[in-house]
Order: C-alpha cells, then sequence, then structure tokens
C-alpha cells in the first residue's frame, strides 16, 4: 500500500509516535502530524478555528487520507472530508480495525475482527441515516430509513451468528485449558502492550520461530507451545493492549485474552527503553486489562525488556512494581531468569493445590 496519510492527533509526543506507529502498521505512508487538543464536539469532530489552521498544509501535502487519532461520529468524518475538499477521513477506531483485519489468521480472529467491525459500523449507519433525513446527500448511506432498517437489522443477525461461533470456540478452549490443567501442565501467558517484545520472547523460550514484525499487532490469536527444557510448562502469546481501546474490541477479543486467566504465571512485558513517564503510560494501560480480565496481581511478574537500549535507570515508586526481570529477548540475555521464575511457581504452585 502507497497511500499517504497526514496524522491530527494530541499534542502529546506519546499520542504522536504512537499516532505514527499505527500509521506505519496499517500499511500507509504516513506524512505529517497536526494536532489539536480537543475533539469529538462539533460538526467537524475536532474545533473548526483548529481545522482552518491546518486545511491549507494538509492540502499542499497531497495526502489521500487523513487520521484522526480520536473516535469521531460518521457525519463528523463525512463533513471533514468535505473540509479538507475530499480527502477520506478515518478516525482511529477504524484504523486499528484495518489492522486488526490485515493480521488476522486464524478462523477465530477472523470472527473477532469481524465482530468488532459490525459492532463499529451500526451506529455509523444510524448517524449517516439521521445526515440524510437532513437532506444531505451521504453516497453509499444515500438510503431511506427503511432500507437503513433492514442493513441495520441484517448486520445484527450477522453479530448474532458470529458471537455464537465465537462461543462455540471459546467452548471448545475452555475444555481444552481443563484438560491442560487437569493433564498436569503449567501454563504462562506473555501480556503487554503492543509492540513491547514478546513474540521475540516467546520465540526464546519455546524454541520457536514466530514471525516478529516490529508493527504493532502482529498476534493477535493466541499461540501455545511448550516451554524448551521445562517438562509440562506451556507458554502462550496474547493480543497486544494499547491504550485508548474502545470496550467492543475489548469485549470482541474475549475469549482470547480471557485464556490468561487460566494462567498459572502471567509475564508482563514491558519496554524498558522508553523514557519513565512512557513506559509507566503503557504499563498502567496494561495493568488496567489485566484487572478487567480477573488476574489477580499475585500471579503477575513484570519483565522489563530491551534493557539493551535503556538509556537510563529509573526506580519504580513506592513498590508498585516488587517483581520483576530484567530482559533482552533481541540479544538473550536473562532468558534463562525467566524460566527460573517458571519452575520457581511451579514448585510454589504445583497442580495437585491448584482450584480447576
Amino acid at each position: 500500500m502507497n497511500d499517504r496519510m497526514a496524522i491530527i492527533t494530541y499534542p502529546d509526543e506519546f499520542c504522536k509516535q504512537e499516532a505514527w506507529e499505527l500509521v506505519l502498521s496499517a500499511g500507509y505512508s504516513p506524512l505529517a502530524i497536526f494536532t489539536s487538543k480537543k475533539f469529538g464536539n462539533g460538526k467537524l469532530g475536532l474545533p473548526s478555528g483548529k481545522a482552518e489552521i491546518i486545511k491549507e498544509q494538509i492540502l499542499q501535502l497531497n495526502a489521500d487520507y487523513i487520521l484522526v487519532d480520536e473516535h469521531i461520529k460518521a457525519s463528523q468524518a463525512y463533513e471533514l472530508s468535505k473540509f479538507f475538499n475530499g480527502i477520506r477521513v478515518i478516525d482511529r477506531n477504524k484504523l486499528i480495525l484495518n489492522i486488526f483485519e490485515n493480521r488476522a489468521a486464524t478462523a477465530e480472529a477472523k470472527l473477532q475482527v469481524k465482530l468488532a467491525e459490525l459492532t463499529y459500523e451500526i451506529p455509523r449507519v444510524k448517524d449517516m441515516v439521521r445526515i440524510r433525513r437532513q437532506g444531505e446527500q451521504t453516497g453509499m448511506f444515500g438510503y431511506g430509513a427503511y432500507e437503513a432498517d433492514k442493513y441495520i437489522r441484517s448486520l445484527r443477525r450477522q453479530m448474532h451468528e458470529i458471537s455464537r461461533k465465537i462461543d462455540e470456540h471459546k467452548t471448545r478452549k475452555d475444555m481444552q485449558m481443563k484438560k491442560r490443567q487437569e493433564g498436569n501442565f503449567f501454563l504462562v501467558s506473555l501480556a503487554g502492550y503492543t509492540g513491547a517484545g514478546k513474540t521475540t520472547i516467546f520465540n526464546a523460550i519455546s524454541n520457536q520461530k514466530k514471525p516478529v514484525t516490529g508493527k504493532y499487532f502482529t498476534t493477535l490469536a493466541t499461540t501455545l507451545r511448550m516451554v524448551d527444557g521445562i517438562e509440562g510448562a506451556y507458554i502462550s502469546d496474547t493480543v497486544g493492549f494499547i491504550e485508548r481501546l474502545p470496550h467492543y474490541m475489548i469485549d470482541s477479543f474475549k475469549s482470547t485474552l480471557e485464556e490468561i486467566t487460566y494462567s498459572d504465571l502471567v509475564f508482563l512485558i514491558t519496554d524498558y527503553s522508553l523514557p519513565e513517564v512512557e513506559f509507566y503510560r503503557k504499563y498502567n494501560a496494561s495493568m488496567s486489562v489485566l484487572k478487567e480480565l480477573g488476574v489477580p496481581s499475585s500471579k503477575v511478574t513484570v519483565v522489563l525488556n530491551k534493557v539493551d537500549k535503556r538509556k537510563e535507570a529509573y526506580r519504580f515508586k513506592d513498590d508498585e512494581i516488587s517483581d520483576w526481570i530484567e530482559v533482552s529477548a533481541k540479544d538473550g540475555y536473562n532468558m534463562e531468569r525467566l524460566k527460573e521464575q517458571i519452575i520457581k511457581n511451579m514448585k510454589l504452585n504445583p497442580i495437585e493445590n491448584r482450584s480447576l
């Protein structure tokens, strides 16, 4: 894909960098970043004065797309596209869905992505129908209320059928997981912010060669393999977390993420090369998802990855992170310490003492 994309995001270095990486991961060529302190309100989804200020600059870029790095309504994206002389506008949620769609390789992952896409689309159809009733011609959404209602009912039927199929996958996985627990298997899950290095660590511990792209959301479906050299121990690689991920996307991937809740040990992979503020921002976003999934903190060991790139060490505040291991997945540094941690937890939590 050679399509060129301009970015409008918050005036925050973290948001700027993440939006840039998301655009790259989606296969677009990022052109430039423009900022706004506010999103979501008004006809355009961002302040009209700000839109006026950046309009000429964006038009000079000859962009094919504009990313608004926040959720906006379909009507706002439509109006903003008109304002920018027809350049197509997509919001953050749609960009992430595009990445998910491109990355989905298994049947279950494809179902989960499709469910998220349908959940995203229904309120947008309703929004565009409302604009249609006001006399606007809105292209593919230019049908009447009756046709729109039929279309929405069709989408909801699709969602119901997809949810049923996802539940079937979940039931099979639950049965498989219980059999593993009953069969003296110790399960370790890798969790963490997207791009933290989970797959590289997974490969190192399991002696596998899963593709590592360096882009966001390389892994969507859980992969389970034996831990190299430790009998009875298995490790799973899971979908990465990200800040401002809407609940319906988390819900769509619950059947994948919930595998973490079966784990005997969770390695929370973090990027220790980041500046302290950015590190904590990603760490807190990851812990928030684990908490939402009901994973007890006692099961979590923080893995400080990329110490080979660390520019300065920083102390953890108020013992917020009390159990951690420094590693470099790229160089193989301290991979044995991770295995030692697995063995230690296997001894502390023997199979016969678990509640299945």
